[in-house]
């Protein structure tokens, strides 16, 4: 009598329906009481379950977990753990059954599994006459599903797959083969109805040669080739397993579905936290770059702001210069200087915080610079502020432009102070710092290395979490209007990062703020400080120079300086104007005065161009703020002189006096 359950090849059938006669006894034994919610079969309990919540409506519920954008994600996760527990219970199923049943004969265990499938609702199995069944290597199975659970779920549900979906049936059914013949089994499919063909077609082997069982098989149909599409071997077998197998007992059965639920909960976790961490970093990400952004404007507007002042602050000194000590207009010129002066300290703090400030670094020595501020920062805080030094000994150096470590710190006591509004104590510390992780210490963004930490600390008011996460934005300020310009903290977060450093607050409402600053440790002896001799007048200079700049009414008021000193001067607007001047001139020149950023040719090639032709002759770069054409080591490595804009008429005519001389 043929199987009624199951179709398979003519050598089979007797087997498959002497199969169908044990599997049909041990269902008979069904018993349902829901007044005490059991099914049993044989004695043994059974759970119904919907079809469409172990397969479509689970790849919903991924979906849902893993967010917008992980969809891919998303569907591999529920791909593996369907597959993985349902090749669990087909592999306890199978034992369970086998030994209800008495059945000792792999042959007769594994073909009792295609009727027991159909008789829990899973599927109906057709196997092909290909198959080979075997208890070694040479396993290999072919098989349809024509009526499998899971491509009806998704078709009955009006969804349309692109990936083969009958993953728990292909999970099951490897199980229960596995359990019956001792070798490890996975199935693929590689047909599916929920994409659009009509079957779902199965191809089973051993993990290590499925790929070459399934290219193999789909040699010998060529007429499947365009049908197949994609498919997904299952890599059940080369994830990390539990450490324990499955036992061979429903108890055992449930206690791995119970650790695996355990993990589904921490995964979910772990899923959670990741998610909060990419939304931290992303939001990191959009405060960088919009920090970038606005240092690139502010830099490009400094540097523009540069040029006006030196005009301003130039042509204020040649007023000054030609003014008696009790001419009334004397101190509207000597306010219009002060006021210069003023604004090029805010153009400074503009380049620091788009780092485009010219910077000299030096090993430093955190203590001695500390030390020989004290007495300028206790007048800066008042008497009604306490002020303390806390230092390592041994402390490390660190390199830095001194000058900039100077606009730190000072910017960290004057917040500080105006955070104690009715006295206080600010500790100034310092310490050897060594970071293991990236988390260490709170300088999250900082590689593992030895560090130099100054921390500033004060007992004031405090700050909120809002105040703190805007902290470092550029003009944004708590302090009244015409108080503050909001660049304080912007700078110093500039120049902490471009010295390779990262600052960290903590800080809370009436408890008083700590900044931290990390800075790497650096090698050697700090420089001694530098001596500067004082510029005197010196009238009735004389020499040719060519003066390069492209803003005219600082190129007007530099020509006028030079010429009032007694030079010859030769001006153009930018970098070809000057080449076509060299070019009959050039005998004459004995000095190029040019700026470094300007239309058609930059001041650094046209430089180098003349120095192809006069390698002798000096030049001064003159620049308001810096960049790859401004580097102050490579200047220095080819020769040339630089002055930084805004600068005192008296500084650029020192300079181009000293180079002059130098020369002769």
């Amino acid at each position: 009598m043929d199987p009624k359950t199951v179709r398979v090849p003519e050598s089979m059938r007797e087997l498959f329906a002497t199969a169908e006669k044990t599997v049909a006894s041990y269902f008979a034994r069904r018993r349902e009481d829901p007044e005490q919610g059991t099914i049993e079969v044989f004695e043994e309990r059974y759970v119904l379950v919907r079809g469409a919540a172990l397969s479509v409506e689970f790849f919903r519920v991924a979906r849902e977990l893993y967010g917008a954008g992980r969809e891919a994600e998303a569907e591999r996760f529920a791909r593996n753990i369907l597959f993985d527990l349902a090749h669990a219970i087909g592999k306890s199923d199978a034992q369970a059954f086998h030994k209800r049943m008495g059945l000792v004969d792999p042959v007769a265990k594994l073909s009792a599994g295609p009727v027991h499938f159909a008789y829990t609702g899973w599927a109906f199995v057709d196997l092909f006459e290909e198959s080979t069944p075997a208890q070694d290597e040479s396993c290999f199975l072919v098989y349809d599903h024509p009526y499998s659970f899971e491509s009806h779920a998704w078709m009955a549900a009006g969804e349309r797959a692109t990936f083969p979906v009958c993953i728990m049936n292909a999970g099951y059914s490897s199980g229960w083969t596995e359990a019956s013949f001792g070798v490890e089994l996975v199935a693929a499919e590689i047909l599916c109805r929920a994409k659009g063909d009509d079957c779902c077609r199965f191809v089973m082997a051993p993990p290590a040669r499925i790929e070459e069982r399934v290219a193999n098989y789909l040699s010998t149909r060529p007429e499947l080739l365009p049908r197949v599409g994609s498919y997904e071997i299952p890599d059940f077998f080369a994830r990390k397993r539990l450490e324990e197998e499955l036992r061979r007992s429903r108890d055992e059965l449930e206690l791995r579905v119970e650790e695996r639920t355990v993990e589904l909960v921490t995964a979910n976790e772990r899923l959670e936290r990741e998610r909060i961490e990419r939304e931290e970093a992303e939001r990191r990400l959009r405060q960088v770059d919009k920090l970038e952004a606005i240092g690139r404007l502010a830099g490009g507007i400094a540097h523009d702001f540069n040029n006006l002042l030196t005009v301003i602050h130039g042509y204020s000194e040649l007023a000054r210069n030609t003014l008696a000590g009790d001419d009334p207009a004397r101190a509207c010129v000597d306010e219009i200087h002060a006021a210069c002066g003023r604004a090029k300290s805010l153009t400074q703090q503009l380049l620091a915080f788009s780092r485009q400030q010219l910077v000299a670094p030096a090993v430093v020595d955190f203590d001695a610079l500390i030390a020989n501020l004290l007495v300028m920062l206790r007048r800066l805080i008042g008497e009604d502020v306490e002020l303390l030094l806390e230092t390592e000994p041994r402390l490390g150096r660190v390199l830095v432009d001194p000058s900039q470590l100077e606009q730190v710190l000072v910017n960290l006591i004057v917040n500080a102070r105006d955070a104690l509004p009715n006295g206080g104590r600010i500790v100034i510390s310092t310490r050897n710092l060594t970071l293991v992780g990236g988390r260490d210490e709170g300088f999250d963004l900082l590689a593992p290395g030895r560090y130099v930490e100054l921390a500033v600390r004060d007992d004031g008011v405090g700050m909120d979490p809002a105040t703190q996460a805007r902290l470092f934005e550029p003009f944004f300020t708590t302090k009244p209007r015409g108080k503050g310009t909001g660049l304080g903290l912007a700078t110093v977060h500039g120049i902490v990062s471009a010295s390779g450093g990262a600052i960290t607050v903590e800080s809370a409402i009436g408890r008083g703020s700590c900044f931290r600053i990390a800075l790497p440790r650096a090698e050697g002896e700090p420089a001694p400080p530098k001596a500067f001799a004082a510029v005197g007048a010196a009238p009735n200079d004389s020499g040719t120079v060519l003066l390069v700049e492209d803003e005219p009414s600082l190129r007007r008021m530099v020509f006028s300086a030079l010429a009032r000193q007694g030079y010859v001067v030769l001006e153009a607007g930018d970098g070809r104007e000057a080449l076509e001047l060299f070019g009959r001139e050039g005998a004459r020149v004995e000095l190029l005065v040019t700026d470094v950023v300007m239309p058609h040719m930059n001041g650094r090639d046209l430089a180098d161009r003349l120095r192809d032709v006069r390698p002798d002759l000096p030049v001064l770069l003159m620049s308001g703020y810096t960049d790859d054409l401004v580097d102050r080591r490579a200047i220095a490595g080819a020769g040339y002189e630089f002055i930084a804009k805004p600068y005192m008429l008296s500084e650029l005519l020192a300079k181009v006096r000293a180079m002059l001389h130098a020369r002769v």
